[in-house]
Formats: structure tokens, sequence, C-alpha cells
């Protein structure tokens, strides 16, 4: 009897060893093996989608803008691009504030930053012009003027020239400053002859500083200049020095011809026209 309980004791230390070697050898190599392949065979676990949370600062813009105060409106637009240069909505919120900058500058309504005059007896269009620190072409384009010619008594708006512009060739648009500071910009939607737009090819390319001009209008196919008759409405050119960086119009509809130059950048047919406007001769022009 006692030689049994002696082998049975042994029996089960022998089990106890063996076992609890075989235990931890599965704790320290089968199973995280096996933990491996399961994290291996499922998937990742998805992650969350970026959201800016600028959008939303942008959407109030937009309703702000819906109710129809172009003033609220450009407010609501700069301080957002203040406050958010960076935001994934800035190019968008520039464009827009933009169009609606050109488009109270260049309508015959009261806003802010206009002085109203009225003709006295002796003012023509271009002493006016260069008595209020402007251009006659702009003048015109404020007061919607048909022709060079002016009554006494006559109510017109007027702010000073003072724009710049930039014609970025990597980013495909022509940027306006007033004083400075962003005032517009208009996509380029093709180009001519030598110009180019996007990445240089090598390097990066060193900025041209070029000037206005000539700003020249066509009609019939034939060139016409400011003060002459159907200028108004008139394609046009702004052409710059060096040679082969003129902007010019790009028809809007199939059929319809616009003169192009040798070598330019082609906008819409009405960004130019407010370009003719903006730019006066010799005003500098960054091509970069």
């Amino acid at each position: 009897m006692t030689g049994f309980l002696k082998g049975l004791f042994v029996l089960l230390l022998t089990a106890v060893v063996f076992g609890g070697g075989g235990y931890y050898t599965y704790l320290l190599y089968i199973h995280p093996e096996i933990e491996l392949q399961q994290d291996q065979s499922s998937p990742a676990p998805a992650l969350p989608a970026f959201t800016d949370p600028t959008v939303a600062e942008y959407q109030k813009c937009l309703q702000v803008e819906s109710v129809g105060d172009p003033l609220a409106a450009r407010r609501s637009y700069t301080e957002f691009l203040e406050a958010y240069p960076d935001s994934s909505k800035a190019e968008e919120a520039r464009m827009r504030l933009g169009a609606i900058q050109s488009a109270l500058l260049l309508c015959p309504k009261a806003t802010p930053d206009k002085q109203v005059v009225i003709v006295k007896p002796g003012d023509v269009l271009n002493k006016l012009s260069h008595k209020l620190l402007t251009s006659p072409e702009l003048l015109a384009e404020i007061n919607r003027l048909e022709n060079a010619n002016l009554r006494v008594g006559q109510r017109l708006f007027s702010v000073p020239a003072n724009f710049t512009a930039v014609i970025d060739r990597t980013a495909a648009k022509v940027v306006v400053l007033r004083g400075g500071e962003f005032f517009t910009q208009y996509p380029i939607v093709a180009t001519q002859g030598n110009a180019r737009i996007g990445p240089p090819k090598k390097g990066v390319a060193a900025p041209i500083t070029a000037k206005v001009q000539d700003k020249p209008g066509w009609k019939d196919g034939q060139r016409i200049s400011f003060g002459e008759r159907g200028f108004r409405e008139s394609a046009r050119w702004v052409v710059m020095v060096p040679s082969g960086h003129t902007l010019y119009g790009v028809a809007q509809e199939t059929g319809e011809a616009l003169p192009k130059p040798p070598s330019g950048y082609g906008v819409s047919p009405e960004a130019v026209r407010e370009l003719s406007a903006l730019l006066r001769k010799n005003d500098a022009v960054t091509i970069k």
C-alpha cells in the first residue's frame, strides 16, 4: 500500500511539473502568436474622418451673403480670412470676397469708400480724374459713362486708383491689390503663345517686375482707344512690358470671336474689362 501511494505521489508531481511548464510555454510562445494572427486577420479600426472646424464659420459667411447686404457680406468674409487664413475654405472665401468688392466699387451707387463729386463748369474727364487721383477709365466704368463728355451738375462717384496686380502663374490666377491689400482675383482659364501657368519645370522661377503699357479695345476687328465710339462695348486687352504677358478675354460662348494676343493669359471678358478699369498705365504688375 505504501509503495502504491509513493508511486501515485511521483506521478502527480510529474504532472504538475510538466503541466506547469507546458502552461508557461503556452503563455510565453503559443498564445502571443495566436493573438498576433488574430490581430493581423482583423480589419484595422477606421480612423475618424478629418473635419475642418472652420467650415461652420464659412457657412455663416454664406448665410450673411444670402441676405443680400453686400457690405455685411464683405465684412464677414474679411473677418473670416483674417481669422482663418489657412482654412480649407480660404480660397473660396477670397473668390467671393473679391467678387463682392469689385461689384461694390464698379457700380454707380454710394458706398462708404466712394467720394461724390458734382461736375462744375470747365470740368473735363481727364482733368477731373487727375484732380481726384483716379483714372478716366475708372471714373467712366464706375459711373457707366458712354463717352468722355460731362454735364455741369452731373453727380459722379469716385475712388482713388491705387491698384497693383500679381499674375500668379503657379496658382493660375490674377490677384489685384488695393493699397497693398487683397481686393479681388480672377482665374486664368487659358494661355496663348509662350505664356505658361502651373509650377515651373525646374526650381523656382524668379518673379518678373512688369508694368501696364497699354489698354486697347477691339471691336469688329479694329483697335480702338478709350474715348472713341464703341470703346465701352469693346473687347479689352491689358498689355504689359516686358512683352508676352498680355491679359485678354476668352470667349464664353461657342462661336464668339475675341481677339488673342501673340502671347498672354486669358481670363473671362468681364474680368479683363474690370482689370482694364482698375489698372492705369504704368501701374506695377508682378509676374511670378
